[in-house]
Formats: structure tokens, sequence, C-alpha cells
């Protein structure tokens, strides 16, 4: 082989021959008898280049799907970690709102029962200090005949429509803890029509 076609060769394969590639067409010379200037050597480069194509080729497809599989790796750590901190953003807006809800269910009717007790406090001190002072017991029930009384009325039933529609809510959506809601608006209620009811 002459150093044309061997520059062909190399030009083709795009490096330069190996000292094994090298050998192995000194051993295609000599076995086959092919003289250096035969046009035979243009059939063995080709077969030549098509044999390292082929060696190289499983190399080339591993190295492709190395870079597939890495890309595709960090596109899928890239969504899992948007979807770690969309999923952790949603939770902490669920934990504040369930808390706000929690909250609320529990401290507005503690505040009404504690308003009502306020009122109830205050109109039974001001009935004292009236029986004291004009020394003349006048009947309680005109305890709830004032501003007072009417607005003790006022929360009473307020709180037990706010208490019953959540106690329906719960029923329909858990179905537990409701009970013990129904009972407290039923109480409310019922105190609230009986503070209507002598206070008219």
């Amino acid at each position: 082989m002459n150093i044309e076609q061997i520059r062909r060769l190399e030009k083709l394969l795009d490096r330069e021959l190996s000292g094994e590639e090298a050998g192995r067409l000194g051993r295609i010379q000599h076995t086959l008898g092919i003289s250096e200037n035969d046009a035979l050597w243009d059939v063995v480069v080709a077969l030549e280049y098509q044999r390292a194509y082929y060696e190289e080729l499983p190399q080339k497809i591993a190295d492709a799907s190395t870079e597939i599989l890495q890309g595709i790796s960090e596109a899928a750590e890239a969504e899992a970690r948007r979807a770690q901190s969309l999923l952790a953003e949603s939770v902490a807006e669920q934990a504040r709102k369930m808390s706000l809800r929690l909250n609320m269910e529990t401290l507005l009717p503690l505040g009404v029962l504690t308003l009502v007790c306020l009122l109830a406090y205050g109109s039974l001190l001001m009935w004292a200090g009236y029986c004291l002072g004009t020394g003349y017991v006048q009947d309680m029930t005109l305890i709830l005949r004032v501003p007072s009384g009417f607005l003790m009325s006022a929360l009473c039933l307020a709180g037990s429509l706010f208490l019953g529609v959540h106690a329906g809510r719960e029923f329909a959506v858990e179905g537990k803890g409701w009970r013990k809601k129904t009972i407290v608006a039923l109480v409310m209620l019922a105190a609230g029509g009986m503070t209507v009811s002598l206070a008219l």
C-alpha cells in the first residue's frame, strides 16, 4: 500500500492508522500478494473503513445513549424539584387555610359565649344595683327586656345558626364530628329562643 492510499484511508477514518491496523494491512498485502500500486488497494481501503466504522459504532451508540439518559435524568430531577417546590407551597397554603378555619370554628362560638356571659353578668350587676338602690326587688326577667337582653338573644341565635350550618357541612362532607356541634347549636338556639320569649 503506497503513502497516498494510506493518507486516503486516514482521511476517511479522520485519524492516523494504529500500529495494529498497519500490521493488518501488511498481512493482507503479504497474504494476497498485492503490489504497492495495485487497484485492489482501493477496495481494501473501503473495506477497512467499513470495518473501523462498525468497530467504533457500539461505542458511539453507548456514548449517545449515555448523553440521552443523562439529559433525561437531569430533566426528571429538575421536574421533581419543581414538583416538590409546588407541593411544599400548596401544603403551606392549605395548612394556613386550615389553621384559620379551625381557629374560626373554635374561637367564634367561644367568643359569642363569652360575650353572652359578659352581657348576662353586666345585666345581673345592673339588676342587683337597681334592687339595692331602690330597696325594691324587681322580677329578674326584666334583665332580658333591656338592650343587653336583646343583644344576648341575637348573639345566641347567630351562634346557633353558625354552628348549625357548620355541623350540616361536616355531616355532608366528613360524616363525623357534627353531633357535638349540633347539640351546642340546639342549646344556643334554645337559650336564644327562651331569652326572646322572656324579653317580649
